[in-house]
Parts: structure tokens; C-alpha cells; sequence
């Protein structure tokens, strides 16, 4: 048997299609590796700053579990597994490591550790962006790019890491702190001095 609509019941179906649509519609970002960054993110008029980042601690950040200091850490907090397969630690020394599913994002090579993704966000909408935007010039190249702040820093750089240390950074007014944003930025900055000069 059908059933009919009322009137009432088709202007709620329609008001929910008009309000969810749009997140429906809405894609999400897809982690794409740092190849893809470096395509387009490594010429040396604008800093190479695939290059400057490979020569970091953040590109070392995955080596780091390999030490024998890291595996001493883990033996000491008790981990199942060595600290470069321990979820608890790749989910700060790898991009985008997902801990349930104990795996990093398909296109992300563990060994590059920290990559560009962990700071800039999933790449594949931006990286489509960039690629329209050979064609037209009026894309906005920053609205599916992130620009890390202090909040997106200490998902990682906190307490629970086994190498806090209180004192690690001195404020200007003689404090000390485990983290100082703007002096951590300073130690992994990689600009782009075209865009300085704009």
C-alpha cells in the first residue's frame, strides 16, 4: 500500500535535504604522501621547502623509535612493542597514523615521519586546487591548506610524551616551559620568501 505525503511531511523532507545536502556534498581531504607537496613545494625560488623540511627533526621523527634511547623509553613505560611499531608513539612520529586501526593513511610512508600532512592537513583537495589553478588563476590555493598554530602543535608536543620536559624552552621574562610555539616554529620553519615579498 502507498503511502501519500502531507504537505507538512514534504516541507520537512525538503528542509532536512537543504540543510544536509551540503555536508553530503562536502569531500573530504585524503592523505596524498609528501611526493605530492614536493611536485610543487621544492623549487629553490621559493625556498625548497620540501628540501629544508627533509633536512629537520620532524622528517627525522620516525628514525627517532629506532634509537636506542627510544627503545629503552618503551621498555621503561612498558610497551607490548618496540617503540617504531608501538601505536602509542607512532601516532605523534608518523602522518596521520591512525592508532585503532594500528596503520598509517595508505599514500604516507612511515619513515618520512613527520610530513607535511601533520602540520598542513590532508593534501588531496589542495592538491587538486593547485592543479586547477594552472588553468584559473583566481583559485584560492589557501582554503584547503592548513596553517599550524599552538592548538595543532600540542596534540603531540605535551605532556604525554615520555621527552617532555618542563624546562625545555626559556620565555623572554626568564620562565621556563615545555613548549614555546613561536621558538618550536623557528626550529622547523621552511617559508617561502616569494610570499614574503607580496
Amino acid at each position: 500500500m502507498k503511502r501519500a505525503w502531507s504537505k507538512a511531511g514534504l516541507l520537512v523532507a525538503l528542509a532536512l535535504a537543504l540543510v544536509i545536502a551540503p555536508y553530503a556534498l562536502a569531500q573530504e581531504a585524503e592523505f596524498v604522501g609528501n611526493s605530492a607537496c614536493k611536485m610543487c613545494h621544492n623549487k629553490k625560488a621559493e625556498g625548497a621547502q620540501y628540501t629544508v623540511w627533509s633536512e629537520k627533526a620532524h622528517s627525522k621523527a620516525f628514525e627517532t623509535l629506532k634509537s636506542d634511547e627510544s627503545v629503552a623509553i618503551a621498555k621503561e613505560m612498558g610497551l607490548e612493542k618496540l617503540p617504531h611499531e608501538a601505536p602509542e608513539c607512532l601516532k605523534c612520529h608518523v602522518t596521520g597514523y591512525d592508532v585503532k586501526e594500528e596503520k598509517a593513511p595508505a599514500k604516507i610512508k612511515m619513515e618520512e615521519g613527520v610530513g607535511c600532512e601533520s602540520c598542513h592537513g590532508a593534501s588531496s583537495l589542495h592538491v587538486a586546487d593547485a592543479k586547477a589553478a594552472m588553468k584559473d588563476k583566481t583559485i584560492d590555493l589557501t582554503k584547503n591548506h592548513i596553517l599550524p598554530d599552538e592548538t595543532l602543535c600540542v596534540t603531540c608536543h605535551n605532556t604525554e610524551s615520555p621527552t617532555w620536559k618542563e624546562d625545555r624552552y626559556e620565555k623572554e621574562d626568564g620562565t621556563k616551559t615545555g613548549f614555546d610555539f613561536e621558538k618550536a616554529a623557528e626550529k622547523i620553519a621552511h617559508p617561502n620568501p616569494k610570499k614574503a615579498e607580496g
